[in-house]
């Protein structure tokens, strides 16, 4: 069994609340663990703290208690080895594709050609070859969603973190940016982190589910997804995965 690549123990956050000499707690006494090249979702309640959670795995926010570890080092901070990918794209439109996929590259002091080579390279592999002079206005949604998942892989992160990366796009383009995310895991081995509202799209994508209450949230299941891959779009019509996704329901709703 491989060693754990991230672990948070007895994590706890609060903010304040503007105006009021008080606090809202979001996340209580968090336990979680998930192994080197495991995809893992969380799924829970809106306004439970799985953004906050994904966060603090990202080094954006610090924790008011307990400690979150990754590859065996306290996290204290971003670095290139935790890759964020967000819901929108957030690129820059002032960049060309191929100048936003080596933004990051730069930040780390790659030199210009290899920049360009691994730019090249991840915009065929999100299938967008071709497209490195074009600007973000003019690309859909979903190929601006391409851009943002090759400039994380391009970094050559050893965690993907992604906070409901297809929610705003139409059916079909997020089958097919599942699909490649699927195809990419496959080749690289990322550890995934990914959350996420639709629980058909937890059960065709990760190795492992995660449930969490309703604010203060905190994990109260954790689900083998017991379905061999790949996952053809069919499985979504059988009895098993209806039971399954019926549960997983019942204790979002609970």
């Amino acid at each position: 069994m491989k060693a754990a690549n991230i672990s948070a123990t007895d994590i706890s956050k609060s903010f304040s609340i503007p105006d009021e000499n008080d606090l809202l707690h979001v996340l209580e006494d968090i336990h979680f663990e998930i192994r080197e090249g495991e995809f893992v979702t969380i799924l829970g309640p809106s306004g439970c703290g799985k953004s906050t959670f994904l966060n603090i795995l990202a080094g954006f926010e610090e924790v008011d208690s307990g400690y979150a570890i990754c590859c065996g080092e306290p996290i204290t901070g971003p670095s290139p080895e935790r890759a964020v990918v967000f819901q929108s794209p957030v690129l820059f439109p002032w960049l060309d594709v191929k100048d936003n996929i080596m933004y990051g590259l730069k930040q780390l002091g790659k030199k210009k050609d290899e920049s360009e080579t691994l730019s090249l390279e991840y915009l065929e592999a999100v299938g967008l070859e071709g497209f490195g002079n074009y600007y973000p206005v003019q690309l859909s949604g979903g190929m601006q969603q391409r851009v943002a998942l090759a400039r994380s892989l391009v970094l050559g992160p050893k965690v993907l973190l992604m906070d409901e990366p297809f929610a705003a796009l139409d059916a079909q383009t997020r089958y097919n940016m599942q699909q490649l995310l699927l195809q990419l895991w496959e080749n690289n081995q990322q550890t995934i982190v990914f959350i996420t509202h639709d629980v058909e799209e937890a059960l065709l994508l990760s190795d492992r589910v995660c449930i969490m209450s309703k604010r203060p949230g905190s994990i109260i299941e954790q689900i083998a997804v017991p379905f061999e891959r790949p996952r053809p779009i069919s499985l979504t019509g059988t009895s098993e995965f209806s039971m399954l996704k019926s549960h997983i329901l019942s204790r979002l709703l609970t």
